[in-house]
């Protein structure tokens, strides 16, 4: 009976962003006990899915009768800034608590997203890491899965002995890595030793240029290092950060675990850096200016031959600490009279308020971002319509949220002129088509679709809109992908693309 410990917590931070702290973890999901084991085994999770993908293969390999789940808290936040200092503390000492309380344990797992930062340090991650470490023990295996945009510390290698990044972006592999987990700590149970090496690259890519697809530098990076698993080596991880964090822990980072082979570890993940640098002038933006955008929104408005048009905002992504309201280019659609527009998810819960005082079927005069005081969050009016009133749940069909819960918080579909407007209680980013047709409206027959997403939407959308049809926009934001535009900090100079002169050399024996 193999005994396994379970914590950890998700947080991209972005330092741009206003602080979070309990209320956006209890928002998003915090689960503790037997209520992570429920959750992992549901039909339709709304827990972290790496959690549920690595309780379905340890169930596999071992029977449910063979291991002990012991799961002590998971806690998650939407993207959001540092988190704050008092709250961080409380959670490393329910992590403490729990792990103490579980006696001797067989291994651990950490599902952690390893982007965040803390009002009072640059690496909450590396702290839950070293906690961990210190309780069980040298010898006592430990796992954790991260995010690609994770950024790495040097507390966090030494303190884990795997680390398993994701290969996609959007993220449609989280599951299969927590099974990849799973895989792997039964390996070091038996008593296979992990040795790992990792290099960091100056090179900070910009949020749209970090898509796996075939035909991306970084997708290919991903997939010429899977291309060296074999009975040598045990993992191969390639991050590309979390630009926003802006840490001295910033960068490209290439991690090669082995099976007690420190020396092929090293030049493994030494030759896959190089390769990864000599396509470093790739991560560069192709985004539209917003001018640019209006005319070919109004054309496809005008024009039903014209084919529809997905755009996206990745300059307030709430999955990278936007805040989802901005209105720069809701102001500059309604202005040129655009028809035919969905546009989702704005964050605003004032405005469901309105819209629910209004009624549904109902002219009101709408006021957005009465309540916000972040960078960005402009105020606009405009004559509208409540189209209709939603509860916010649903279960999601396509992307990421596919099979997965999810809630919106209240929600209000209003129409402004020739756009009609999703507006939501809990802050988020647009996954999918379903975030529309959960609440009736007509996907298909849309002739212009402006989500507020970096990147992830693609997965849920990409049934409807091919590479081709998708443009983003490029407007001020939290989650700019102009870095130009940012008072960096803490993040290593010289970089590329900020610093377009950035040279590197791999490190010598």
């Amino acid at each position: 009976m193999k005994r396994i410990a379970i914590l950890g917590f998700m947080l991209e931070s972005n330092r741009f962003a206003p602080p979070c702290g309990r209320a956006d973890f209890e928002e998003r999901g915090t689960y503790r006990g037997a209520d992570i084991t429920a959750q992992a085994r549901a039909a339709t999770p709304s827990i972290y899915l790496g959690i549920c993908g690595f309780y379905a293969e340890m169930d596999r390999l071992h029977g449910r009768g063979g291991w002990e789940p012991l799961p002590i808290t998971h806690a998650s936040s939407q993207p959001a800034g540092p988190i704050e200092e008092a709250y961080f503390n409380e959670l490393l000492t329910e992590f403490e608590t729990g792990l103490t309380a579980a006696g001797a344990v067989d291994g651990v797992y950490v599902p952690e997203h390893g982007g965040a930062i803390a009002v009072h340090t640059h690496d909450p991650d590396g702290e839950v890491f070293a906690l961990v470490r210190r309780i069980v023990g040298p010898s006592v295996p430990v796992v954790a899965t991260l995010d690609l945009h994770a950024n790495v510390s040097d507390v966090m290698m030494d303190s884990v002995d795997v680390q398993i990044g994701y290969h996609c972006n959007p993220h449609t592999d989280i599951r299969e890595r927590g099974e990849e987990a799973a895989r792997v700590l039964s390996e070091l149970m038996a008593g296979t030793k992990a040795t790992a090496y990792r290099v960091r690259l100056p090179l900070v890519a910009p949020s749209v240029t970090q898509l796996t697809a075939e035909g991306h530098p970084y997708g290919d990076l991903i997939r010429l290092g899977q291309t060296k698993i074999d009975d040598r080596v045990i993992n191969v991880t390639v991050l590309s950060g979390f630009a926003f964090a802006d840490t001295p822990k910033n960068g490209m980072t290439v991690i090669v675990h082995t099976r007690d082979d420190p020396a092929l570890a090293k030049s493994l993940a030494v030759e896959l850096a190089a390769a990864g640098w000599a396509d470093h002038t790739r991560y560069r933006t192709n985004m539209a200016a917003l001018d640019i955008a209006v005319r070919r929104a109004v054309a496809c408005g005008e024009d039903a031959v014209v084919p529809s048009i997905l755009f996206a905002d990745p300059a307030d992504n709430p999955g990278g600490g936007g805040r989802g309201n901005t209105t720069y280019i809701l102001k500059a659609l309604l202005e040129a009279g655009v028809k035919g527009c969905l546009f989702g998810v704005f964050f605003d819960p004032a405005l469901v308020e309105q819209a629910q005082a209004a009624g549904e079927h109902t002219a009101f005069r709408a006021r957005l971002n009465t309540r916000e005081t972040a960078l960005y969050s402009e105020p606009l009016e405009w004559d509208a319509r409540v189209v209709r009133l939603h509860d916010g749940e649903f279960v999601g069909h396509h992307g990421m949220v596919a099979g997965k819960s999810v809630s919106l918080g209240a929600t209000a579909v209003i129409a402004l002129g020739g756009v009609e407007l999703v507006v939501i209680s809990k802050r988020q980013q647009c996954l999918s088509s379903d975030f529309f047709e959960a609440l009736g409206l007509d996907v298909v027959g849309a002739r212009s679709i402006m989500v507020k997403s970096r990147g992830h939407f693609r997965a849920g959308f990409n049934h409807l809109f091919p590479p081709e049809r998708i443009v983003e926009v490029d407007v001020p934001g939290l989650t700019s992908p102009n870095l130009a535009n940012f008072d960096w900090r803490y993040l290593p100079r010289p970089v590329f693309p900020l610093d377009p002169d950035t040279t590197w050399a791999p490190p010598v024996a």
